[in-house]
């Protein structure tokens, strides 16, 4: 073999050889990353920078303002041992616990009754959608107005001589996290339930077929075919 060959041969080598880690990640599509490069600055330095500085100064004894003086545990020893704190801690977690669990269980239940191919599904699907579409704030606006004593619901019945009524859970404090799940429910079952409603959609049917040809009760395929 000449010289010749062995340096063509080569060079066809190099150009066959895949692109290494350096062009992957530097060149390969330069103009999308060079597009994007914006908002990876924006998530560095906002999020990922302002997180990183903010969890260096709870190790400081910065009040108002910031301080560099670290003291290490402290501010979290003060921090835990706030009665407020631990409240605020368990309501969150019971909140986020009964909100996950019920709206899973109503936007799948929403789902399987919207399956059964019944009338007017489109516009029902439109009508529980609808809350989603709303921002936190109206959906809190709307039903502070419902539940408001003087205004809401618990007026209206008694306006209509049902004297006795009573719901002021927005103005009881045992009672107003509960208001605030139900909020929370309306404003996400519906996202839900359409999430659910595509999944059963994607089932084959040759699997309800084979349920009803051989008796299996409806629900028995939702259960183990279906929901896992």
């Amino acid at each position: 073999m000449t010289e010749a060959q062995s340096l063509h041969g080569a060079t066809a080598l190099e150009r066959t050889r895949p692109p290494g880690l350096l062009y992957n990640l530097f060149v390969r599509n330069i103009s999308a990353k060079l597009a994007a490069s914006p908002m990876v600055a924006i998530v560095l330095v906002v999020f990922i920078g302002c997180t990183l500085w903010t969890i260096w100064f709870s190790f400081t004894d910065s009040r108002a303002l910031p301080n560099g003086a670290f003291v290490g545990f402290d501010q979290y020893e003060r921090l835990f041992a706030t009665r407020r704190w631990r409240i605020s801690a368990t309501n969150l977690l019971t909140y986020g616990i009964f909100s996950l669990v019920f709206t899973m269980v109503v936007g799948f239940v929403l789902a399987v009754l919207m399956d059964q191919r019944i009338r007017f599904e489109d516009g029902f699907r439109t009508i529980f959608l609808y809350p989603f579409a709303l921002s936190g704030i109206v959906t809190g606006l709307v039903w502070q107005w419902i539940m408001n004593p003087t205004l809401g619901l618990q007026s209206t019945m008694r306006g209509s001589g049902w004297t006795n009524f009573t719901f002021d859970w927005i103005t009881n404090t045992d009672m107003v996290l509960y208001a605030l799940l139900i909020a929370g429910l309306w404003h996400g079952t519906g996202f839900v339930m359409v999430l659910m409603l595509a999944g059963l959609r994607s089932v084959d049917g040759e699997i309800w077929k084979a349920a009803r040809v051989d008796g299996i009760p409806t629900g028995a395929p939702i259960c183990r075919s279906c929901c896992p």
